[in-house]
């Protein structure tokens, strides 16, 4: 069993020359802390929200006979959507400021706006493409949004226009849901589990000393070219966790269930 020291270091070493884009960790925050609203009556999460420093700014139709509401937080400066269905809050997503009637920062990227914004538009383009199944391959940006829309909501991936445009808005929408789920253990039922899901994208090292806190012991350690796998097993639980590590921060946190050292 390697010790807590070690892979910290061994996962820092790790960061040099992967090829992979950085996380942006500051972007994604910000739904993610309102992920325990998820699933909350809407009544009772509209008052959470302004409770949290939250306005209301603007709201809607949207997809699948839900509802759409944008709210804006000023000392953060964070605009967030939240969908609700059946009069319960179904995702709380990340938006541009300019959905929220504020001026987008000058410092937003491509990547940023794929990964945070599902507006108006996006709703408008998925709901004028339902009937025909994303049958139009011409229109790249359309069948983004409706790949999102479908990774955001778990549907099953039907790509029928075999759009890259709908792979990648598939990809980042399901990035988003386990964004919004990264509150959850991954576990259903009764029994006691411990949280993980919300360290991807942190620290490394920070990330394993939260491990150790939440009753979490590593017991493996696996280095791959510039990646490093860390194995942890908590006995309370009997959860077996995956933290991939790159770049010093935990690229992926993933409940592997088995390993020959988690018992």
């Amino acid at each position: 069993m390697k010790s807590r020291l070690s892979l910290a270091i061994a996962t820092l070493a790790a960061g040099i020359g992967l090829a992979i884009g950085p996380v942006n960790v500051a972007l994604a925050q910000n739904a993610s802390q309102l992920g325990d609203l998820v699933g909350a009556r809407a009544a009772g999460g509209e008052s959470d929200l302004e409770a949290r420093g939250y306005t209301f700014i603007q709201g809607g139709d949207a997809y699948g006979n839900a509802k759409q509401a944008y709210y804006w937080n000023g000392r953060n400066k964070a605009c967030v959507r939240v969908e609700t269905y059946d009069g319960r809050f179904r995702s709380i997503t990340n938006a541009d400021a300019a959905q929220c009637n504020q001026r987008s920062s000058k410092g937003s990227d491509d990547g940023k706006a794929a990964m945070a914004i599902l507006g108006l538009a996006a709703i408008a383009a998925a709901a004028a493409h339902q009937d025909n199944q994303h049958s139009n391959a011409s229109n790249n940006s359309a069948q983004w949004d409706i790949g999102y829309n479908d990774g955001l909501h778990g549907v099953p991936y039907h790509n029928v226009a075999r759009s890259d445009g709908y792979s990648e808005g598939y990809d980042a929408g399901v990035q988003q849901r386990n964004q919004n789920t990264s509150y959850h253990s991954g576990r259903g039922g009764y029994a006691q589990a411990a949280r993980f899901k919300d360290l991807q994208g942190t620290d490394a090292t920070r990330a394993i000393d939260t491990m150790t806190v939440r009753g979490f012991a590593n017991v493996d350690t696996i280095s791959a070219t510039n990646t490093i796998y860390g194995i942890f097993y908590n006995r309370s639980t009997r959860q077996c966790i995956q933290l991939t590590m790159a770049n010093s921060r935990v690229v992926s946190a993933d409940d592997i269930q088995t390993h020959p050292n988690c018992r």
